[in-house]
């Protein structure tokens, strides 16, 4: 190899940690229903734009790692960049529903393509320095800059906010239009890593059929997930007009927003060590348990700490992707564990795009800390039937 080559193949790695940092620099996350609701949309219409946002990741989910396969990751990173800089600008000039809806659509097909290709872009550019073997250290490090992203966005994004609810989508648009030119100066390297295999689709429903559908612990755990945290993320679109109800400072949003991805990132970082005191049942019965109790809690008390009972609801969020996802993965042969962590991950977002827009129209028609009690009922209900479930196939 040329040592320009592999110069140029170098550069993909600070290119992608920038890639990872830029698109999750989002500055209107603290504000953005506060953003909706002030150009006049309903928690109904915030709830569906959010749905519609899920599905578009779902049905892109497959066939946008077709197309890295076929046309390079470099042109799914562009493509994913260019959606996501089209979306923002229209969320900047936006002002309804529909311009609203579109910009969502967009948003999802960048995370669709965004997803995936960066991660392999990388082992193939390691596999063609000769690097491979330190691709875990690696990747590792890039994807720890979508969380400082998060962290520095979250509060950056309330003190803009508190300006001008608007000018948090302006902030975004010379981030992105970086984004989209570092995307085009990658240099794309030889495929040796496939994000997505030769009739894939036709061994995703194959596996589907067999481990899942025919599989009768794998298919509790994995519909315990989709429950769990399906009701867990429900919730993130009513923080805003909550804290409103609390009389918080919007300048403390960022703050409080970036407490919980602290607190999430905790607890996912010592979940095994949590997991191992309390045990496998105790961890699955009490997780449904006490993130209803959190809804009730936020429902009935409203003040200006009332956002500590969200601390509940991030240290799951947190908690229960690794262990969960170990409990599958114990169950599963190797050759097919990202096949059927995919179909979790579909099965989650279908539901969660189910329920939000019912919980917008509850929050609508009658109260918002009703729609919180209604949440927290309705979590523990489904949280008590699929921990049964687990009981009934001998999971726990």
């Amino acid at each position: 190899m040329h040592s320009s080559q592999a110069k140029a193949l170098k550069s993909n790695i600070w290119k992608l940690k920038a890639i990872h940092f830029l698109s999750n620099l989002v500055f209107p996350v603290p504000v953005v229903v506060l953003f909706w609701m002030d150009n006049g949309l309903n928690l109904t219409e915030v709830m569906i734009l959010q749905s519609i946002f899920s599905i578009t990741i779902v049905v892109l989910e497959l066939p946008s790692g077709y197309f890295a396969d076929l046309y390079g990751r470099k042109t799914s990173l562009v493509i994913g960049s260019l959606s996501l800089f089209f979306a923002i600008i229209i969320y900047s000039l936006g002002d309804n529903f529909f311009q609203f809806l579109v910009a969502e659509i967009l948003w999802g097909i960048s995370a669709s393509f965004l997803s995936g290709a960066n991660l392999a872009l990388l082992y193939d550019t390691l596999k063609n320095l000769g690097e491979e073997k330190e691709y875990k250290k690696i990747s590792g490090s890039v994807i720890s800059y979508s969380f400082i992203a998060a962290i520095i966005s979250s509060v950056v994004g309330g003190f803009i906010g508190k300006i001008n609810l608007r000018l948090t989508f302006y902030a975004c648009v010379p981030f992105f239009f970086i984004l989209l030119l570092i995307s085009l100066s990658l240099k794309e390297p030889r495929i040796y890593k496939r994000i997505v295999k030769k009739d894939y689709i036709k061994d995703f429903f194959f596996t589907i059929k067999k481990y899942i559908i025919k599989h009768s612990q794998i298919k509790a755990l994995i519909l315990y997930s989709a429950v769990l945290l399906a009701f867990t993320n429900a919730v993130l679109w009513l923080y805003q007009p909550y804290f409103n109800l609390s009389n918080i400072d919007i300048v403390y949003f960022g703050f409080i927003f970036a407490l919980f991805n602290i607190i999430a990132a905790l607890s996912s970082k010592y979940a095994y060590v949590i997991e191992e005191k309390i045990g496998k049942t105790r961890s699955l019965v009490i997780l449904p348990i006490i993130l209803s109790i959190s809804y009730f809690l936020m429902g009935k008390f409203v003040f200006s700490f009332a956002f500590i009972f969200a601390f509940i609801q991030q240290f799951i969020r947190g908690f229960s992707e690794p262990i969960i996802t170990e409990y599958i993965n114990s169950l599963t042969p190797s050759r097919i564990r990202a096949t059927l962590l995919s179909a979790k991950s579909l099965l989650t977002k279908l539901f969660y795009a189910s329920i939000i827009p019912v919980i917008g129209y509850i929050a609508d028609v009658y109260t918002l800390t009703q729609a919180l009690l209604v949440l927290g009922a309705t979590t523990l209900i489904s949280g008590v039937l699929v921990v049964l479930i687990l009981y009934k196939t001998k999971v726990i």
